[in-house]
């Protein structure tokens, strides 16, 4: 699907949170247990972290409650939390973290009336499903493929492509993007191959690389997965560079490939050193930390998320989500994330690329220039 249908606004008989109620919920939605447990992590911090900013712990005069909600990146589980959650529909979902549950949860959200900020899902499929009620934090997979393409096509030209995807909406769906754009450049992969999550072992996977001679290879798993994938590849002493995409931000990677994670490349919001000595920035990053977290990656963009959410609901002196969400479409935000925007379809615009090169070095993120 390329191009957005018509919004879909909640429907009169929708069953809106009360806006005149006490409290104020919040459900954090993403993956707290298994292989992407890292990402739930940094959400929860960010949000955390976020909400301290509150006087007094209150917006509107009225306090926020904060509840957790484990998807593990898993679609019938995310459907399911979904279809609970909606049942006492909270004001705010921060979430999903994986397109595939995004995709399926936000549906339910809107029927019922529920604003949802995903810090973190890229599929292109999230915000043109005609939802006027969802935004997105970061850029999404055509961008993102693209941009591996060019990297393939221009450092690694003349060598041979691999690919190595997982059964996801994500894995499938940026690969697809990546693939696209190298077939526009006349090249096309020497190696598709589709893996399986939570393997123990890339060995024969790892064989037929080398049988196949690639000389690169894109990676589109998780953190966890691709960080065994990179140490057992690093372990066979393997002749061929590997590059990863935006999952590859989370530390669980660089903890689980340890020194083999030097160099590998992958693609990320941009290094953001214009904020970094920001008044705004040096608070969040204390408030961050003080959730036992550093403030990198995912954590940033769930802080942003906050950031939004809040301005959102000040400006439309309500939380009711169809004033919250066209009080964010009002004008561009200020956050520790810059000066931001969203469309009509709720992808994000900032005043730098979506994505840019990132590479780990001795267990630590360092931007590609």
């Amino acid at each position: 699907m390329t191009t957005a249908s018509a919004l879909l606004l909640p429907s009169a008989s929708a069953q809106h949170p009360d806006p005149a109620a006490d409290i104020i919920e919040l459900a954090i939605v993403g993956p707290m247990v298994g292989t992407s447990f890292s990402v739930g992590m940094q959400f929860k911090a960010g949000v955390h972290a976020a909400l301290a900013s509150l006087d007094q712990g209150l917006l509107l005069g009225r306090p926020v409650r904060v509840s957790e909600h484990n998807d593990s990146c898993t679609r019938i589980i995310a459907e399911r939390v979904a279809q609970d959650l909606v049942q006492n529909p909270p004001h705010v979902v921060i979430g999903h973290s994986c397109s595939s549950t995004t995709v399926v949860a936000a549906p339910v959200y809107a029927r019922h009336g529920v604003l949802q900020i995903t810090p973190s899902s890229t599929a292109p499929r999230v915000t043109e499903m005609g939802i006027s009620s969802i935004f997105r934090m970061i850029g999404h997979d055509d961008l993102q493929g693209e941009l591996a393409a060019e990297k393939i096509a221009t450092q690694y030209a003349g060598r041979r492509v691999g690919i190595l995807r997982y059964a996801n909406d994500y894995s499938m769906g940026l690969t697809g993007n990546a693939i696209a754009g190298l077939a526009g450049r006349g090249i096309e992969p020497a190696v598709i191959l589709e893996m399986s999550s939570s393997a123990s072992s890339y060995l024969d996977d790892i064989m037929e690389l080398l049988d196949h001679d690639v000389g690169v290879l894109y990676v589109t798993g998780g953190a966890l997965d691709t960080g065994v994938f990179v140490r057992q590849a690093r372990q066979m002493a393997v002749p061929f560079d590997i590059i990863g995409s935006d999952t590859l931000v989370s530390p669980i990677f660089a903890e689980t490939a340890g020194a083999a994670s030097n160099d590998v490349a992958f693609t990320f919001f941009p290094e953001l050193a214009a904020n970094v000595n920001s008044d705004r920035m040096q608070a969040a990053s204390v408030a961050i930390r003080a959730q036992g977290m550093e403030p990198d990656g995912y954590t940033l963009l769930s802080y942003a998320a906050i950031e939004i959410w809040i301005e959102g609901v000040r400006r439309a002196g309500s939380v009711d989500t169809n004033a919250v969400a066209a009080a964010i479409r009002q004008a561009p935000l200020d956050t520790i994330i810059g000066r931001i925007s969203f469309d009509d379809k709720g992808d994000i615009h900032t005043e730098y690329p979506a994505f840019a090169w990132h590479i780990w070095q001795d267990g630590q993120r360092v931007a590609v220039d």
